[in-house]
């Protein structure tokens, strides 16, 4: 019986709970309203700074700027792999090569598997590392695969 009368007052908690839970959202996004106005323009001078050094390291051809201080931004060069066309890269994945001792059915293993596969399980995601040893060897990603290169400028502080 004890269970019993517990239940009403775990229920007056559970709602007193619940009622200030969202008297606290509205409270969080009263805060953030009020500092998102004074974080703005210092954002938006923040990302002028960085799109001038960007550009000025760019035209000076330069890798990495330090101040005496220590403080630098560097380039630091980074890859972007997706597949694009997900038919095309499950198709090369999926068909190449042929699993050992079944290369006279693998053709029939293939045809099975996109009649009856439930694609839409799978994370369409593609490994970096073997897109770029891919590239290496044949000078293109493979099937249906996007790959970019690019630098991306990285900021970091000094130690003094």
């Amino acid at each position: 019986m004890p269970e019993v009368a517990q239940q009403p007052q775990d229920a007056v908690l559970a709602s007193q709970a619940m009622a200030r839970r969202f008297e606290l959202d509205t409270e969080i996004a009263i805060i953030q309203g009020t500092y998102k106005g004074e974080l703005e323009p210092l954002l938006e001078e923040q990302k002028l700074c960085e799109t001038f050094v960007k550009d000025f390291m760019n035209t000076s051809g330069l890798q990495q700027y330090k101040l005496a201080s220590g403080d630098q931004a560097f380039f630091q060069a980074k890859d972007s792999v997706t597949a694009g066309d997900f038919e095309a890269t499950l198709d090369y994945i999926v068909a190449a090569p042929a699993l050992p001792g079944l290369e006279g059915v693998w053709a029939g293993i293939l045809k099975h598997i996109r009649a009856a596969g439930n694609w839409a399980i799978l994370n369409k995601a593609v490994n970096k590392t073997y897109v770029k040893e891919f590239i290496e060897v044949n000078k293109e990603p493979p099937p249906g695969v996007k790959y970019d290169s690019y630098r991306d400028l990285q900021w970091r502080k000094g130690k003094g």
